[in-house]
C-alpha cells in the first residue's frame, strides 16, 4: 500500500470499529503473553513492525517476545529461508518514486539476530518471494510498477520486469516454475516465467488484489482482493481465474493469505473485519471466522500446520490459532503496527 492509501484506510478502519464497539472490545488482547499450546520450544516467530521499524523475535511455546531487531526503515514483507537460518525483510524509505540505498531486502542471520546482507529491490518493495532452492529473490517494486529478480549468491539484479500498476503480492510456485505478482491498482496478476525471466501472462482479478498463495501441489493459487472482499481461485496450469468467492462478511477486507500443508484449507486475514477467515476450497465455502486482534494483515503457518499466526496491525500484537479447533490459544504484544510474520524452528 502506498503512503496516501494508508492515510485513507486507517481512519476508515477505525471508524468501522467505532460502529461496532461491542465486537471491538471483545477482541482487545491482554497485555501479557499467553501460551501457544503444543508449540515446540525452538519455534520462533519473526514479526515485521512497520511503524516502530523493527522485527520482533517471539518464542512460540510461551508467546514471549525475546528481542527486537532495529532495521532502520519501514519493514513489511518478511520470509524465512527454507532452512530457517536467514530472515528476509522488505524495507522502504520515506521517499516514494525515488530509489535509494534504504529501499532494500535485508537479510537477518537468525542465530546472531544481525543484518548480514542488503539486496537492491527497486523503489518501495513491499512483498517478495524466494525460489525453492534459495538462489533467487523476486520482489515487487510498488512505486516503479516493476518486479525485480535478484541472484542471492552474487547479489546481482538479473532482470527488472514491467508488471501491473502498484505491484504488491508475490508468491513462487512450489516447483519454482512460476511467480505470481499482484497489482493493486490495475487489479491484475502478472505471471513471471522463472526459466526465461519474462512476463508470460496477465490475469484480471477483483478490486485491489493484495496477496497470493499457492496450494502445496502447485495446481491452484489464491488471490485476495481487499476492496472486492473476495478470494479468487486460479488454475495455475492455464493461468486463468476459475472462480471468485465472497469472504469479506460484515466490513472485512481480505489481505494476507496462506494455504494449509494438505491444501484443504485457505486462511485469510480479513483486515478491518478483525478476524481470520477459513475457506474450504473443495466445497467453495467459508467454514469458520476466527476473531483475532485489530486489523490482521500477514498470516503464517507453523511447519507442522497446527498453528496459524496473524500479525494484527492496530492492536500491536500477534495471535496464534489452533488449526484443529479454529480457536485462538495465545497472543503476545510486539512492536508498533505489525505487518507480517514468518516462522522458523
Amino acid at each position: 500500500m502506498n503512503r496516501s492509501s494508508i492515510v485513507t484506510v486507517l481512519p476508515l478502519a477505525l471508524a468501522m470499529l467505532s460502529m461496532h464497539p461491542g465486537a471491538g472490545a471483545a477482541q482487545q488482547p491482554s497485555t501479557r503473553p499467553t501460551a501457544s499450546r503444543s508449540a515446540p520450544a525452538n519455534e520462533l516467530l519473526w514479526v515485521s513492525n512497520e511503524e516502530s521499524r523493527d522485527v520482533s523475535v517471539v518464542r512460540a511455546a510461551d508467546m514471549k517476545e525475546l528481542a527486537r531487531i532495529a532495521v532502520g526503515e519501514r519493514p513489511r514483507g518478511i520470509r524465512a529461508s527454507a532452512d530457517g537460518r536467514r530472515i528476509f525483510v522488505a524495507l522502504s524509505d520515506e521517499h516514494p518514486n525515488q530509489e535509494s540505498g534504504r529501499d532494500a531486502i535485508v537479510v537477518i542471520d537468525a542465530a546472531s539476530r544481525r543484518i548480514v546482507a542488503r539486496h537492491k529491490a527497486g523503489t518501495d518493495p513491499e512483498q517478495f518471494g524466494l525460489s525453492p532452492d534459495g538462489r533467487r529473490l523476486y520482489a515487487a517494486n510498488e512505486d516503479a510498477g516493476t518486479a525485480s529478480v535478484t541472484d542471492l549468491r552474487s547479489g546481482r539484479v538479473m532482470a527488472t520486469l514491467v508488471v501491473g500498476i502498484e505491484p504488491e503480492g508475490v508468491a513462487v510456485s512450489p516447483d519454482g516454475r512460476w511467480v505470481y505478482i499482484t497489482a493493486e491498482t490495475s487489479n491484475s496478476v502478472s505471471v513471471l516465467d522463472t526459466k526465461s525471466n519474462t512476463i508470460v501472462a496477465n490475469m484480471l482479478v477483483d478490486v485491489r488484489p493484495r496477496a497470493v498463495a499457492f496450494a502445496p501441489d502447485g495446481r491452484r493459487a489464491y488471490v485476495t482482493a481487499e476492496i472486492g472482499g473476495t478470494v479468487s481461485t486460479i488454475d495455475v496450469g492455464g493461468h486463468e481465474v476459475l472462480e471468485t468467492l465472497d469472504v469479506a462478511g460484515a466490513g472485512g477486507k481480505p489481505v494476507g493469505v496462506v494455504v494449509s500443508n494438505d491444501g484443504r484449507r485457505v486462511y485469510i486475514a480479513n483486515g478491518a473485519g478483525n478476524e481470520v477467515v477459513v475457506v474450504d476450497p473443495a466445497s467453495r465455502r467459508v467454514v469458520a471466522r476466527i476473531p483475532v486482534g485489530r486489523r490482521p494483515w500477514g498470516v503464517a503457518l507453523s511447519p507442522d500446520g497446527r498453528r496459524l499466526y496473524s500479525a494484527n496491525g492496530l492492536s500491536n500484537d500477534v495471535s496464534v490459532i489452533d488449526t484443529r479447533t479454529n480457536r485462538v490459544t495465545g497472543r503476545v504484544k510486539v512492536g508498533t503496527r505489525p505487518w507480517g510474520v514468518a516462522v522458523t524452528r
